[in-house]
């Protein structure tokens, strides 16, 4: 469970680190096993080499006899020497092998070297590049009450291939991953635009078709997509025409009795039934409403404080309603919405509030990413419990309060449903809770 906080969230991430992990893995094994196999074989052997010359010029130097000998040798085969006192050590050298002694092994050019001196007893006093000629390394060698110090070329000690292959096995694995992460950046794209689409789709049915790139798999799966939008497309359109189509044949026989209660003579039963009809056209027409989900309007950028002063303040003004009002944002601030249905979605909850309650506030500030409203009430509120039900078609709560509830008619439990939906067509969503006030709080998220 530990190792998910390593893993990355996006799918991006995690297809580099599926294509990276095993990449590092085999750079790591290749170069271990190249390094303590060939590497290593080659190294003891060049190793054992130099330490030998090295073994018999310290086992001969004091014989007279080996001298002309000994410098032959030296001539010959690049190992250079001469006697030094005791004493004469510098600070330098003593820095430099004190360096060495915590270089790990298998970064050490001169692990295999030293371990060859030592398995031979020849223990130095001192390892460190030569000052004078950066191609050699000096060793010296304690010797009786001297120092012996060789001068020995690093190309017969240090075999260059480890450094050439670890230089190709990292350069490949940055062309490998240089491709790999071309290709998925493409593949990754195509599953963006999907899931750009199928958003778009959530605010509106009419956004045009997701064009099918990529892979098979997301080829198939953005033409699946094209299909269950052009399904989604078709139902929600017979839908809206069947209920149109009921919507009209009502209106019909309602209009005819308007018609024929005008003509009958005026009476209690005959304004009761007025009313009973002007109720059933209210209801035709927000179930008409709501089948269609709402307006067909496009988004365009509006000038949000500017909105809200004259469709929200001005127009409750007007009819002699107050509402105390906090428009904490931007006077520049414009936002993608739609107008139409925005407006009649907050009219429909300022009037439930107003219905049932005598303080409405509204606060509108900003996020870093959306648009908040708030619209609190002094009102009886809702039970904890019933506020998730009556963002539900045709529910109705009889206990408290009814948010479909309206002055002339008992409601057809739409009301809030029609609010709701004008809000996630455009992306948004809305949240109920207790207000400060001690009625009912509506908050409103709107992507900026």
């Amino acid at each position: 469970m530990k190792l998910k906080r390593f893993i990355p969230n996006s799918l991006y991430g995690r297809f580099l680190l599926i294509i990276a992990l095993p990449i590092l893995i085999v750079q790591i094994v290749s170069i271990y096993v190249f390094f303590y196999t060939h590497i290593d074989n080659i190294s003891k052997h060049m190793a054992r080499g130099v330490v030998v010359e090295m073994q018999f010029i310290k086992d001969s130097i004091d014989q007279e006899e080996y001298q002309p000998f000994l410098r032959d040798l030296s001539n010959n085969i690049s190992v250079g020497y001469k006697i030094k006192e005791n004493l004469t050590a510098t600070r330098e050298s003593d820095r430099l092998d004190s360096n060495y002694k915590y270089i790990k092994p298998i970064i050490d050019p001169y692990n295999q070297f030293k371990i060859e001196l030592f398995k031979h007893d020849l223990t130095p006093s001192s390892i460190y590049p030569n000052p004078q000629n950066e191609k050699t390394i000096i060793i010296e060698i304690p010797h009786q009450d001297k120092i012996i110090s060789f001068e020995i070329p690093t190309k017969r000690i240090i075999s260059s291939s480890g450094y050439v292959f670890t230089l190709w096995m990292a350069l490949t694995a940055i062309i490998t991953l240089t491709i790999s992460i071309i290709f998925l950046k493409n593949q990754i794209r195509s599953i963006k635009e999907l899931s750009k689409a199928a958003e778009n789709l959530g605010r509106n049915l009419s956004n045009p078709h997701i064009k099918a790139y990529g892979s098979k798999e997301i080829r198939s799966l953005a033409i699946s997509f094209k299909k269950m939008q052009e399904r989604l497309t078709r139902q929600i359109s017979q839908r809206t025409d069947m209920l149109s189509g009921v919507s009209h044949d009502l209106r019909t026989p309602l209009t005819r009795m308007k018609l024929q209660l005008e003509m009958m003579p005026k009476g209690e039963e005959i304004t009761e039934l007025k009313n009973d009809i002007t109720d059933m056209e209210k209801l035709v027409e927000e179930y008409l409403n709501f089948a269609s989900g709402g307006d067909k309007e496009k988004s365009t950028p509006v000038a949000i404080k500017r909105f809200f002063q004259d469709n929200i303040v001005k127009y409750y003004s007007k009819m002699g309603q107050k509402i105390n009002s906090h428009i904490q944002i931007n006077h520049n601030l414009r936002v993608n919405l739609k107008r139409m249905p925005l407006k009649r979605a907050l009219i429909n909850l300022i009037d439930n509030a107003f219905n049932h309650a005598k303080i409405v506030e509204m606060i509108v500030s900003e996020s870093n990413s959306n648009l908040i409203i708030i619209l609190d009430d002094n009102g009886p509120g809702i039970a904890k419990e019933e506020r998730d039900k009556v963002l539900r078609p045709f529910y109705r709560i009889d206990n408290s309060r009814n948010l479909d509830k309206k002055s002339n008619s008992g409601g057809s439990g739409l009301g809030l449903a029609i609010a709701t939906d004008a809000i996630t067509s455009q992306g948004g969503h809305i949240r109920l809770s207790e207000s400060h006030l001690g009625g009912l709080r509506v908050t409103i998220f709107l992507p900026k």
